[in-house]
């Protein structure tokens, strides 16, 4: 018997576009393979999208250099919303709903209270208990109904892009995996989910000179795929399952570039590997997103910046994950 959160209509006759959905830990490239494949004249780049309530709430700029507010691709999907749904995007940021996202930088504390920040932390703990469990007793257990909501807004949203800036393929850098997975099953012939990696040492040493501790440099990134590997594949088919390593993209942008445009079903366009050619309206991520000029670049400093005690710290923290990923 279908379970009631999947009993709803799971697409329409009229979506012709794909989602490529990104997961990754933070500082691993996410931001730069969204602007890669948003590059392409089909597809279009969102950044990490489910902070667009508070880029809304706090007049932040879209990477095409315009305020969100007054881009004018942004503003005809805000109006499809309002036309849609009654929401008012500019005035009520955040009624319209989308998946649970805290940020780190650029809070907007209005929003992002300790009541928000607890309720946030009981839902990821109720999904991730929920993760643990067998598909069939997991279908018993509902994901919470905000979150359901946030699921078929996220959908209307891709549609509302698709149809208004006339693209086919819409690239979701939210980096999220349990909402991956839950996209995934319930629009499993529009949604496709990149499993992107970055060797740890990179990561840690980036981390590292952003001023964080040790342990904030690797536990995050341990953390994120320890979960997300099992999780995203035990749930997601292997055809609509990508894994891309950093290093491949930035080495290599037009061998990956072409595996990647062939997951996702477009030609490869040679136009991807200049970063500059194409404006994109990328909502959050890390700066990159405002700077297409620097273009593909290999960052492996930490071959000759990462050594003696730092690095002994993370071979013995982060070792066995790095090479589980591939890394040796």
């Amino acid at each position: 018997m279908t379970h009631p959160e999947f009993s709803q209509p799971e697409q329409t006759a009229q979506d012709d576009f794909r989602i490529l959905y990104i997961c990754s830990a933070a500082r691993c490239g996410s931001t730069l393979t969204d602007m890669f494949v948003g590059g392409h004249s089909h597809a279009a780049s969102l950044g990490e999208i489910n902070f667009l309530g508070k880029a809304i709430s706090l007049d932040g700029k879209c990477s095409c250099g315009d305020n969100l507010r007054t881009c004018m691709q942004w503003r005809k999907v805000f109006d499809v919303i309002l036309s849609a749904q009654g929401i008012d995007l500019i005035k009520n940021p955040y009624a319209f709903r989308l998946w649970d996202a805290l940020a780190a930088v650029a809070i907007d504390h209005r929003h992002q209270t300790l009541a928000y920040r607890a309720a946030v932390t009981f839902r990821k703990a109720w999904m991730e208990g929920r993760n643990h469990l067998s598909d069939g007793l997991r279908e018993r257990f509902p994901i919470p109904p905000v979150l359901l909501k946030a699921l078929h807004n996220k959908i209307d949203l891709y549609r509302a892009i698709s149809r208004c800036w006339g693209k086919s393929v819409i690239v979701d850098s939210s980096k999220n995996f349990r909402e991956a997975v839950e996209l995934h099953q319930r629009w499993p012939d529009l949604v496709k989910v990149l499993l992107l990696t970055r060797d740890g040492r990179g990561v840690y040493l980036s981390r590292r000179s952003s001023g964080l501790s040790q342990s904030e440099s690797v536990n995050g990134w341990l953390r994120y795929y320890r979960r997300a590997v099992p999780l995203l594949e035990s749930h997601i088919a292997p055809s609509n399952l990508l894994k891309i390593r950093y290093e491949d993209l930035a080495s290599d942008p037009e061998g990956t570039g072409r595996i990647l445009c062939d997951f996702v079903g477009i030609p490869f366009e040679s136009g991807m590997l200049d970063l500059a050619q194409a404006t994109r309206h990328l909502v959050d991520g890390n700066n990159t997103r405002f700077a297409p000029g620097k273009g593909i670049r290999l960052d492996e400093r930490w071959r000759t910046e990462l050594y003696g005690a730092e690095l002994d710290f993370f071979k013995r923290n982060g070792g066995d994950m790095n090479c589980r990923l591939g890394y040796r």
